[in-house]
């Protein structure tokens, strides 16, 4: 028998948990401090997966990119799908977000980028996905999540 844990911070594991809903699931991660001299692809395929690829790099400004987690995490769904009681666990989920947003240095970054992880990612993007390259500080981080049935 294999037991796997889930080392993220609890913060992050709380978020998930107050979005759950109707066939509905959120994953968010951040993974760094990580060489900022490597590739993109590079820190990807070290940190996350052997085999991610990406597409369609785009620069990001810091309040574009937390103003696209925010939209991301406070998504509605729709009757089908969707956070349960979302409106009445806004305002933690919006403060787990500030979290979320500061373990990947979001706020102190001299540039971002948003990106598709093609192939290789840890979730399983249904309704809406977020990847950020972040560097500050002369490292990276690279803030990830998605939102699934």
């Amino acid at each position: 028998m294999q037991v796997a844990s889930d080392n993220r911070p609890e913060d992050f594991l709380r978020l998930e948990h107050l979005l759950y809903g109707w066939n509905y699931q959120v994953w968010v991660n951040v993974y760094g401090p990580l060489d900022a001299n490597q590739s993109l692809v590079d820190a990807l395929r070290a940190s996350v997966s052997g085999n991610c690829e990406v597409d369609r790099t785009t620069p990001l400004s810091v309040e574009d990119a937390k103003e696209l987690v925010i939209e991301s995490l406070t998504y509605p769904g729709d009757e089908g799908a969707g956070p349960i009681d979302l409106e009445l666990k806004r305002a933690e989920v919006l403060h787990l977000a500030g979290k979320l947003l500061e373990a990947a240095h979001v706020e102190q970054a001299d540039q971002v980028s948003t990106f598709w992880l093609r192939k290789g990612h840890p979730g399983y993007p249904v309704f809406w996905e977020f990847a950020l390259d972040v560097h500050a500080q002369g490292q990276r981080w690279i803030l990830l999540g998605c939102s699934s049935d």
